[in-house]
């Protein structure tokens, strides 16, 4: 069979109806998140602190149902915010403490909702614009900083802006972008909206934001039937493990610096983490690697893998595209099938592929600095702690001083502090006295030791409240006082924080709006 064959861009036409309910989402932040360590390639936000969740059931003809949530709550007391994230969302310290609900009480409404919805729904999609990098991570780093399963968005979820992307790609005339100061197209949301002509009430509300995704992904869907089938089926990791198994050679969409292209690939093998496999590139002729040792082989194969993650939403289209594209149009399909032939499961280039990924985690964790490791850095965890039913219990309990008797049961350290700290976020005053300063003496040398922290610290913070005055200075903005009252409330808070958490005989803080009134009068 001929895999790379010339055709048109086009796809055969297929059922085009969407086969599932979908749940679109979108999460305001405590910020935007930062680099693990020095050394990590990309920063990840999953320290950051949810502040506002929005929620959308959506038919199969992508009209929402009275499914929906729309929720705020306050912030964590062991947690900082970065200032640009209260500046973005146009609230400031002062109102977020006067929300509603506490932060646990904002997850356990998640998580309760999540599950309601997912058993309501066979095979229910949870889909948003960036979802995938940035509002999955964050939403089960908050789930498992609760003590909550944390992967409760698997194993369906699609991501808008992969959708955009993807439709770009096949024909950039399809969607209207702006360009970056590179040249290179920007699917931010909301400019993606506003040149589309599509719904935006408010940039950076979730609310808002989750309505225009809908309207986005209708669009989507609309303007190219004939490919939406290929472009949404990759929601579904068992459909996209199917898909990477039983063809020999296929398009991996990829993105790098704002660039778009399309790679012909070959997978040869599944990774460690199940699910993600390791793909070679038909750019490159493999035979050298085929005759490389191992050693000879890491330096060869350096960019000319892939790894293709199936619960990611990857864009997977035909290899028969591929010839469109540079420089897969000068090689050929004759030579492209062939490689594939070569690549496609050989165990010989497995073994090398295995080999390889044995050093690089052993070279990760060299890299990963032991003061970045904390008992919640890693969400995948939660599965080691055991007492399923303990923590069960704990979230049933309706009083903090039962869940505290409860938590005490727990025998993991991690999953002890993580309660422990929570607690100390929603309940001060339930903990011993031990306990509280246990906690206390930990967040002082988290947040206001100098010290490199894979989250925001104190003085991180008031670095960037300065940053954003000085920006502010030249600004001829319309919302230029409000932005400044809000910077100036968040640096009284900060000061306060620093204080509080620099006396070693602090007590417990008020809870709720009555923090808000100790600190600002």
């Amino acid at each position: 069979m001929l895999l790379f064959s010339i055709i048109s861009t086009g796809f055969k036409k297929i059922n085009n109806l969407i086969s599932n309910k979908q749940v679109f989402w979108d999460l305001e932040t405590s910020g935007a998140g930062k680099k693990e360590h020095p050394k990590a390639f990309a920063s990840t936000p999953k320290w950051e602190q949810i502040l506002q969740i929005a929620a959308i059931v959506v038919d199969e003809s992508l009209q929402p149902t009275n499914q929906n949530m729309n929720e705020f709550c306050r912030p964590r007391t062991s947690i900082i915010a970065q200032p640009g994230a209260l500046l973005t969302t146009q609230q400031g310290i002062k109102e977020s403490l006067q929300a509603k609900h506490s932060s646990y009480e904002l997850i356990s409404m998640i998580n309760n909702k999540f599950e309601e919805w997912k058993k309501e729904n066979d095979n229910l999609v949870f889909i948003g614009h960036n979802i995938v990098n940035f509002d999955s991570p964050v939403l089960e780093y908050n789930l498992f900083n609760n003590l909550y399963f944390p992967y409760i968005d698997r194993k369906s979820r699609g991501d808008t802006l992969n959708l955009s992307r993807a439709m770009y790609a096949l024909n950039p005339s399809n969607i209207k972008t702006p360009l970056t100061a590179k040249g290179n197209p920007s699917f931010r949301l909301e400019k993606l909206a506003e040149l589309n002509n599509l719904p935006v009430e408010f940039a950076h509300d979730a609310y808002s934001d989750v309505k225009t995704s809908i309207a986005l992904t209708k669009f989507i869907h609309d303007s190219d039937l004939e490919n939406w089938q290929q472009l949404s089926m990759t929601m579904n990791k068992e459909k996209a493990i199917e898909y990477v198994n039983s063809n020999k050679g296929f398009c991996y969409m990829t993105t790098f610096a704002g660039r778009i292209k399309l790679e012909a690939l070959s997978v040869v093998c599944e990774s460690s983490y199940s699910g993600w496999f390791n793909a070679f590139n038909l750019a490159y002729d493999p035979q050298p690697l085929l005759e490389a040792n191992i050693e000879e082989f890491k330096t060869l194969i350096k960019k000319k893998n892939r790894y293709v993650i199936t619960n990611q939403h990857p864009i997977l289209l035909p290899g028969k595209l591929a010839i469109n594209y540079e420089p897969y149009n000068d090689i050929g399909s004759k030579v492209l099938n062939e490689r594939a032939k070569i690549v496609f499961k050989n165990k010989s280039l497995a073994e090398k592929f295995k080999h390889m990924e044995v050093d690089r985690q052993l070279e990760k964790i060299d890299e990963s600095s032991q003061d970045n490791i904390f008992p919640e850095s890693k969400a995948n965890k939660f599965m080691e702690f055991g007492q399923q039913d303990v923590i069960k219990k704990f979230h049933d309990q309706k009083s903090w001083e039962e869940k505290y008797k409860t938590a005490l049961s727990l025998r993991d350290p991690r999953a002890q502090f993580i309660a422990k700290r929570l607690i100390f976020d929603e309940s001060p005053k339930t903990l011993s006295e031990e306990d509280f300063k246990m906690v206390h003496r930990e967040m002082h040398d988290r947040l206001v030791v100098i010290q490199e922290r894979p989250f925001t610290t104190i003085p991180e913070a008031m670095t960037q409240i300065d940053t954003e005055f000085s920006k502010l200075e030249d600004s001829d903005s319309e919302t230029k006082q409000e932005k400044v009252e809000i910077l100036n409330d968040y640096n009284k808070y900060l000061t306060f924080m620093e204080k509080y958490f620099s006396n070693k005989n602090s007590g417990p803080l008020p809870e709720g709006s009555k923090l808000s009134k100790h600190i600002f009068g």
